[in-house]
């Protein structure tokens, strides 16, 4: 069944709408936290419908890709505003859907960008980000680094979310921060190259 994480509160009213017209059922995955609503302040409400399986392409840039998922796509956001004072243009996509996977926007996206970052508050093992590499994979493409940020396979500490978020990388500080790392890099091997048979 659909799994849409919603990126702010207009994400969530449009999937609690589409959802109610979907024959099946979908796990909404809300978060427990109170976010801001970053992608809409910058966006408007004149945003991509929810469509079964779409990603929600917001910026486009040549410098690089982060592809935010649920929760932390206005810290995403936030991230590529701070980048683009830098003079590091960045594009942005809004996963809005974790199964299934919108395979055609994403992997064309990752074909054209340097390099990516995907982000998520949930766990890299079988995460998001493993879902993107596992598509690239069985594609076949050859693409430059990719950078997973999310929660590793340990045990996290109780503490306040943002304490949390920024100790595990996973606040825009963070994020930024990996992006200006891979914007130094981007001449390195491919990090998700296939196997070879």
């Amino acid at each position: 069944s659909p799994a849409p994480p919603p990126a702010d509160e207009h994400d969530l009213k449009s999937m609690v709408a589409w959802a109610l017209s979907h024959d099946g059922p979908v796990a909404i995955r809300y978060p427990k936290a109170v976010l801001e609503p970053g992608l809409s302040n910058r966006f408007g409400e004149d945003r991509l419908p929810v469509t079964m399986g779409q990603c929600e392409p917001l910026i486009d840039g040549p410098d690089g890709l982060i592809i935010g998922c649920g929760s932390l796509a206005g810290s995403c956001l936030a991230a590529v505003e701070e980048l683009q004072k830098e003079g590091l243009n960045v594009g942005l996509i809004n996963a809005r859907f974790i199964k299934p996977l919108d395979k055609d926007t994403l992997l064309k996206r990752i074909q054209m960008s340097p390099w990516v970052v995907s982000v998520e508050e949930n766990t890299l093992q079988a995460g998001f980000g493993s879902a993107i590499l596992e598509a690239i994979h069985d594609a076949a493409l050859q693409t430059g680094p990719i950078r997973r940020l999310g929660i590793p396979d340990q045990f996290i500490e109780h503490g306040d979310r943002a304490d949390l978020l920024s100790s595990l990388t996973l606040d825009a500080s963070g994020i930024a921060d990996v992006c200006r790392e891979l914007s130094g890099q981007t001449a390195t091997a491919a990090v998700a190259a296939p196997l070879q048979d």
